[in-house]
């Protein structure tokens, strides 16, 4: 019977040089290896979507300012992530680190690298519906659901980074 991944070693599997917060030092680069990880693959999404739209664009679909709009907030989403305050200062400046607030952030760097490349996924077979527009709505609402919920996770892991 095999030994069951935990979830340092998962993201550590995910992120090349990801120590899981183990050395206060490290800290603040973990962090910044994490959002830099998550910041990429939305990038990649971002690029896929904006390849969508110039298909839509090219047969004129009714969903192009829908799209449009998605990109948009993935675009937002992006630098939101990529050009956070390095380390949340407020979190990673206190002295003692407990084991379950380091718990608590894992959890969420893993939702949100999960998220990430769900929604890089959505985009994908979003993408590959262009040309069905009943299908393409249903993408579109896809997509945007999984906007919204990364949106909520990357707020909460703010929060609580923050210490607030």
């Amino acid at each position: 019977m095999g030994k069951e991944t935990s979830i340092v070693e998962k993201l550590e599997l995910v992120i090349p040089g990801f120590h899981g917060y183990k050395k206060k030092e490290l800290i603040r680069e973990d962090d910044r290896l994490v959002r830099g990880k998550v910041a990429d693959t939305l990038a990649l999404a971002r690029r896929e979507m904006e390849r969508a739209l110039q298909r839509c664009a090219m047969v004129s679909c009714a969903q192009l300012v829908a799209i449009d709009n998605l990109r948009k907030k993935l675009m937002a989403l992006e630098s939101r992530v990529r050009h956070a305050e390095a380390g949340y200062r407020g979190y990673f400046d206190r002295v003692k680190f407990k084991e379950d607030e380091l718990n608590r952030l894992l959890e969420y760097d893993a939702r949100m690298i999960e998220l990430a490349e769900e929604i890089l996924n959505e985009v994908k077979a979003l993408n590959g519906q262009i040309a069905n527009p009943q299908a393409l709505g249903m993408a579109v609402l896809n997509l945007d659901d999984k906007l919204v919920n990364f949106e909520e996770v990357l707020g909460k892991r703010m929060s609580f980074a923050a210490g607030e």
